[in-house]
């Protein structure tokens, strides 16, 4: 909905305003400044009007009694129950928006009204009485907020490019996350030092010079299993509400429509709750690049859903000149979040808005709680794999695979790709194995290509044990393990933090339904064989989606929401590939090995290997360091510095 900024301690209103307009992208439709002479806090805010499009709702917003003041970016879908309920408490409300209501929430119960809020948010309230900053963020993650300490006190925002923007923050790379063997961090890390995120489902109160970080919810550990009737008709009753719910706006709400079984589940309910067609999102790839990714048809299938629903349907060519694309799509992102979905959602967005739609709901979440992952049945099938083949043949098996070649020179061979990447790991241990399907360097890997790996050695960094942590000593069966690993970690700094950025980018909100927390706490009473009976994934949402959707829908297999990555990094961007991660350029980063690097790039293009996924998290993370970090972020602090030169 918004874009976020302030400073806590130290206050310079030109900073203050410098921030929030480079953050103009996530709010479009106004801005606003609260810096009171003397008073040791400062907020900004970007408005992307969704609530209450009058100036009653603008931001930052005092209460009644002037004593607090709040920032607010997200939405709180049962605002008007809670509004209901403080008005009975004396509470009067000036305008119809949830940010005001948000407001009186804190003023009445203060930190609990936290338990009370079903939405996504970040946001911060200053109180002058108690001179101290309390600061939220919603449970799954839904809304970033990124925070640093100063000499002088606390400065937040919405984006971390805001922070560097600041001056106030030195700008230099993590080396954890330098040294990544995923293709994205995980909080609190950004990729800046000192630069942090707020975990999701945390709070920050700065007092006293001192910030102090606490949990407010966790998911479920050790509540009573549902039994199947029981959770399909919790879940009947929960989606259609979540989906109603998640459609209150005074602006266009539209959805994205791959025609899989979440986004059709979604245009199905959100059918049923209005009289007008649906308006719908779905991409397609161009022709010449399918070959290389031979994806599942999911535009066929998106089109038989909109048919079905009556929507009003776009198609999106994933066209883009991705050599001018992709350098702003690193800009937005501006964490090392190393994803080619990103393009697509950005597309998408960019689309939605010039057709007048605000808001697009999504099918994100599902797989994580439900186990609709690829790599969720494959690391089960692992485990009968390691109990049947004795370990000899299983290692014949795997050196044999490495032989076989995953593309010729007219496209991809998926299942060959697939077969290799699942012996990869389908010996390992069970938490290793998981770890490794998420699109990991192994340990060997990591040696080869990280040019000072003994300097950072792959077991000693926070990023790999911070993960062994999350799937190794979470409680649960291995499969609620793998469900909650992805809950917890990749969902919000991955999934999350990629539509947000990309779509705020375009001024649309993303909104995802399926991740209602009511929903998720009841996906973590499920047993394993609601999530996946014999080879059927999400099975108990789908029993319960047949009620609505086709049935070719609901038995439809898992498509991911792609991008023709492969064909763009032999293609599009192989002038760009050749010149960033020339031998030259690897030399003067001194991050990689050059031959090491060299070697996978051409083993790929002739596919006798499929580094896509490695080439391209290469080549965005030296567009990453170009942008944010050489010459002292100098990108960040250029466009910081001109909009506050403006202010």
């Amino acid at each position: 909905m918004c874009g976020i900024t302030g400073m806590a301690g130290f206050v310079d209103p030109r900073i203050v305003r410098g921030m929030t307009r480079v953050l103009a992208h996530r709010g479009p439709d106004g801005d606003g400044i609260v810096c009171p002479e003397g008073e040791p806090f400062g907020f900004g805010h970007r408005r992307l009007a969704i609530l209450d499009l009058t100036p009653a709702g603008a931001q930052p917003m005092w209460d009644e009694a002037r004593r607090r003041c709040i920032t607010y970016n997200g939405e709180i879908y049962n605002f008007r129950e809670i509004r209901a309920e403080l008005s009975t408490k004396g509470h009067r409300f000036r305008s119809s928006s949830d940010t005001e209501v948000l407001l009186a929430a804190f003023v009445e119960w203060g930190t609990s009204c936290l338990q009370r809020l079903n939405g996504m948010f970040a946001f911060a309230v200053w109180d002058r009485d108690d001179r101290s900053l309390f600061a939220a963020r919603d449970r799954l993650g839904v809304k970033p907020f990124y925070w640093a300490e100063h000499p002088g006190g606390l400065i937040f925002a919405s984006e971390a490019k805001a922070i560097l923007g600041s001056g106030l923050v030195p700008i230099a790379a993590d080396p954890e996350v330098a040294h990544n063997p995923w293709h994205y961090p995980t909080s609190p890390r950004t990729g800046f030092v000192g630069v942090h995120k707020l975990p999701p489902a945390h709070t920050l109160t700065w007092r006293d010079g001192r910030a102090t970080i606490a949990r407010w919810w966790s998911l479920p550990e050790d509540a009573a299993r549902l039994d199947r009737p029981e959770a399909e008709r919790a879940l009947a009753e929960l989606l259609p509400d979540a989906v109603a719910l998640q459609m209150i706006s005074d602006v266009p709400v539209g959805a994205l429509l791959s025609g899989g079984l979440d986004s059709t589940t979604i245009v199905a309910l959100m059918t049923r709750r209005t009289g007008t067609p649906v308006r719908t999102m779905a991409i397609r790839f161009r022709d010449e690049d399918l070959p290389f990714e031979a994806m599942p048809d999911d535009l066929r299938f998106a089109r038989r859903a909109a048919r079905a629903f009556g929507c009003d349907h776009t198609e999106i060519e994933i066209s883009p000149r991705v050599v001018d694309l992709l350098p702003r799509v690193v800009w937005h992102l501006d964490e090392p979040i190393l994803d080619p979905a990103a393009i697509n959602t950005l597309l998408i967005a960019e689309e939605a808005r010039r057709r007048g739609v605000t808001v697009l709901l999504s099918g994100m979440g599902a797989d994580e709680i439900f186990g609709g992952y690829r790599k969720h049945l494959a690391c089960l099938l692992a485990g009968r794999y390691q109990a049947v083949v004795p370990g000899p043949l299983r290692r014949f098996a795997e050196r044999a695979a490495e032989r076989v070649p995953v593309a010729t020179t007219q496209g991809g061979l998926r299942q060959a790709r697939w077969l290799r990447r699942f012996l990869g790991f389908a010996s390992l241990p069970p938490g290793d194995r998981f770890l490794r399907s998420d699109l990991s360097l192994s340990p060997d890997d990591y040696a080869e290509l990280f040019a000072n790996a003994a300097r950072y050695p792959f077991d000693a960094l926070e990023e790999v044990r911070a993960r062994r942590r999350g799937i190794d000593g979470a409680p649960g069966s291995y499969l609620d393990r793998m469900c909650r690993w992805d809950t917890t970690l990749f969902l919000p700094d991955h999934n999350l933090a990629y539509t947000d950025k990309a779509a705020m980018a375009a001024g649309v909100e993303a909104r995802p339904p399926l991740i209602d927390h009511r929903i998720v706490e009841l996906a973590f009473r499920l047993g394993d064989r609601e999530r996946i009976r014999g080879r059927v994934q999400k099975a108990v949402l789908r029993d319960v989606a047949a009620r609505w959707i086709p049935q070719e829908i609901v038995r439809r297999p898992k498509a991911n929401f792609a991008a023709p990555l492969r064909a763009w990094i032999r293609r599009d961007l192989r002038e760009m590939v050749d010149d960033l991660l020339s031998e030259r350029a690897i030399r003067a980063r001194g991050l990689y090995d050059p031959a090491a690097v060299r070697k996978r790039i051409e083993d790929d293009r002739r596919g006798s290997a499929d580094h896509g996924h490695l080439v391209w998290n290469l080549l965005n993370r030296e567009l990453w360091f170009q942008t944010f970090v050489d010459g002292g972020g100098s990108a960040a602090l250029a466009s910081a510095r001109a909009e506050m030169a403006r202010a």
